[in-house]
Protein backbone atom coordinates (compact mmCIF):
# COMPACT_ATOMS: atom_id res chain seq x y z
CA UNK A 1 0.00 0.00 0.00
CA UNK A 2 1.28 3.45 -0.60
CA UNK A 3 0.44 6.80 0.76
CA UNK A 4 0.43 9.96 -0.34
CA UNK A 5 0.77 12.81 1.70
CA UNK A 6 -1.36 15.89 1.43
CA UNK A 7 0.06 18.33 -0.63
CA UNK A 8 1.28 22.10 0.97
CA UNK A 9 -0.59 24.56 -1.16
CA UNK A 10 0.96 28.28 -1.73
CA UNK A 11 -0.36 31.59 -1.75
CA UNK A 12 1.08 35.15 -3.18
CA UNK A 13 1.07 37.89 -0.77
CA UNK A 14 -1.61 39.51 -2.74
CA UNK A 15 -3.84 36.49 -2.47
CA UNK A 16 -3.00 36.25 1.54
CA UNK A 17 -3.87 40.08 1.64
CA UNK A 18 -7.61 39.15 0.16
CA UNK A 19 -8.13 36.05 2.40
CA UNK A 20 -7.21 37.79 5.63
CA UNK A 21 -9.69 40.71 5.20
CA UNK A 22 -12.92 37.59 3.90
CA UNK A 23 -11.79 34.04 5.26
CA UNK A 24 -11.32 32.55 8.75
CA UNK A 25 -7.88 31.27 9.28
CA UNK A 26 -5.43 30.97 12.02
CA UNK A 27 -1.96 32.86 9.92
CA UNK A 28 1.42 31.61 11.55
CA UNK A 29 4.27 33.31 12.01
CA UNK A 30 7.59 30.49 12.57
CA UNK A 31 9.82 33.17 12.69
CA UNK A 32 11.73 33.89 16.34
CA UNK A 33 10.74 36.17 18.10
CA UNK A 34 13.18 38.61 17.71
CA UNK A 35 12.05 38.75 14.06
CA UNK A 36 8.03 38.45 14.98
CA UNK A 37 8.71 42.13 16.91
CA UNK A 38 11.13 43.80 13.83
CA UNK A 39 7.87 43.69 12.09
CA UNK A 40 4.81 40.86 11.16
CA UNK A 41 1.57 40.37 9.25
CA UNK A 42 -0.88 41.95 12.05
CA UNK A 43 -3.04 38.72 12.53
CA UNK A 44 -0.41 36.11 12.70
CA UNK A 45 0.62 34.20 15.43
CA UNK A 46 3.77 33.41 16.68
CA UNK A 47 4.65 29.35 16.96
CA UNK A 48 8.88 30.07 16.58
CA UNK A 49 9.72 26.50 14.85
CA UNK A 50 12.52 26.37 17.29
CA UNK A 51 10.21 25.70 19.50
CA UNK A 52 7.95 23.07 17.08
CA UNK A 53 5.19 20.81 19.85
CA UNK A 54 3.20 19.04 18.36
CA UNK A 55 0.13 19.59 20.87
CA UNK A 56 -0.40 23.49 19.86
CA UNK A 57 -1.32 22.67 16.36
CA UNK A 58 -4.31 19.90 17.04
CA UNK A 59 -7.84 20.95 15.97
CA UNK A 60 -6.65 23.99 13.83
CA UNK A 61 -7.38 24.40 10.59
CA UNK A 62 -7.22 26.51 7.61
CA UNK A 63 -3.36 26.89 8.61
CA UNK A 64 -1.19 29.28 6.78
CA UNK A 65 2.55 29.25 7.24
CA UNK A 66 5.02 31.94 6.58
CA UNK A 67 8.43 32.82 7.88
CA UNK A 68 11.52 34.82 6.80
CA UNK A 69 11.63 33.35 2.73
CA UNK A 70 10.11 30.04 2.98
CA UNK A 71 12.20 27.25 4.14
CA UNK A 72 10.90 26.72 7.69
CA UNK A 73 7.20 27.46 7.02
CA UNK A 74 7.91 24.38 4.99
CA UNK A 75 9.99 22.59 7.52
CA UNK A 76 6.66 23.60 10.08
CA UNK A 77 4.05 22.45 7.42
CA UNK A 78 5.66 18.80 6.44
CA UNK A 79 6.00 18.20 10.29
CA UNK A 80 2.44 19.00 9.95
CA UNK A 81 1.45 16.92 7.64
CA UNK A 82 3.57 14.22 9.52
CA UNK A 83 0.96 14.59 11.96
CA UNK A 84 -1.79 14.10 10.20
CA UNK A 85 -2.81 17.64 10.04
CA UNK A 86 -4.19 18.33 6.15
CA UNK A 87 -5.02 22.00 4.69
CA UNK A 88 -1.95 24.01 4.85
CA UNK A 89 -0.73 26.77 3.26
CA UNK A 90 2.19 28.73 3.23
CA UNK A 91 3.01 32.05 2.14
CA UNK A 92 5.21 32.25 -1.09
CA UNK A 93 8.04 33.88 -0.69
CA UNK A 94 7.93 34.35 3.11
CA UNK A 95 7.37 38.05 4.96
CA UNK A 96 10.00 39.47 2.63
CA UNK A 97 7.88 38.67 -0.45
CA UNK A 98 5.43 40.33 1.72
CA UNK A 99 7.05 43.47 2.38
CA UNK A 100 8.45 43.51 -1.31
CA UNK A 101 4.31 43.61 -2.27
CA UNK A 102 4.24 47.17 0.04
CA UNK A 103 2.03 45.59 2.34
CA UNK A 104 2.24 46.55 5.68
CA UNK A 105 3.76 45.01 9.08
CA UNK A 106 2.73 45.62 12.68
CA UNK A 107 5.59 45.87 15.29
Amino acid sequence: MTTIKPEIKVINSQDLMSKLMSESYYLVDVREFEEYNFGHISTAILKPSSQFKAEEWLNKTNIILYCRSGKRSREVAEKLIDLGISNITELEGGIMAWQKANFPLTK
